[in-house]
């Protein structure tokens, strides 16, 4: 059976260190942007600054020569300091569209999770490469019904790219192949050195 297409950025499913996945994601800010949309599944980078209060600014990766920081996994969908009461609160809409002001988002930053993406072309020889991805800055697709990141894996094999392919995902409905979907670590991260593979 033929791979389905259903791009949705980096999912978070494990740990290198064999330790279990908590699931927690740290808060950070995106201050308002006028280029990028923001959804789950995205890659991040640290950007200068910080809100009032002191959260960090981060801002959407857009280039394999980026920095990634970590990975959305959640959406905060009101802030505190404020009466909420009578306020509708839209908790299915899980992306930032373009311009939507000082926003959180909560950011898995550890740099040994394993997270599933889907590849444009998997080979098993694929097994241990370094790659890329196909960034897309401004989401214009993006609707409630789909709420995920468009990012997806490309093959390279050069040792300054983000991502190291550790395997394929281990489900029925995945093969090698168009649309694969496979496992990655970051190859460069924040928080942690590059490993050296290419």
């Amino acid at each position: 059976m033929a791979n389905v297409s259903r791009p949705r950025g980096l999912s978070p499913g494990g740990t290198l260190t064999g330790a279990a996945f908590n699931e927690q994601g740290q808060l950070f800010a995106i201050a308002r942007d006028a280029s990028n949309t923001y959804a789950i599944g995205d890659v991040v980078k640290l950007t200068a600054g910080s809100d009032a209060n002191g959260i960090a600014y981060v801002t959407k990766m857009t280039a394999d020569s980026d920095l990634p920081m970590g990975v959305i996994v959640g959406v905060r969908p009101a802030d505190p300091g404020v009466s909420l009461e009578g306020t509708n609160i839209d908790l299915a809409k899980l992306y930032l569209t373009l311009s939507s002001g000082t926003r959180y988002v909560y950011v898995i930053t550890d740099p040994t999770v394993v997270f599933e993406a889907q590849a444009d072309s998997y080979a098993l020889a694929d097994v241990n490469k370094n790659v890329g991805a196909n960034w897309t800055a401004d989401q214009t697709t993006l609707a409630q019904s789909a709420p995920q990141s468009s990012t997806t894996i490309k093959s390279s094999g050069s040792l300054a790219l983000p991502f190291t392919v550790i395997g394929l995902a281990q489900r029925q409905d995945n093969a090698a192949g168009a649309y694969a979907k496979v496992n990655v670590i970051f190859n460069r991260h924040q928080f942690k050195q590059a490993q050296g593979t290419a």
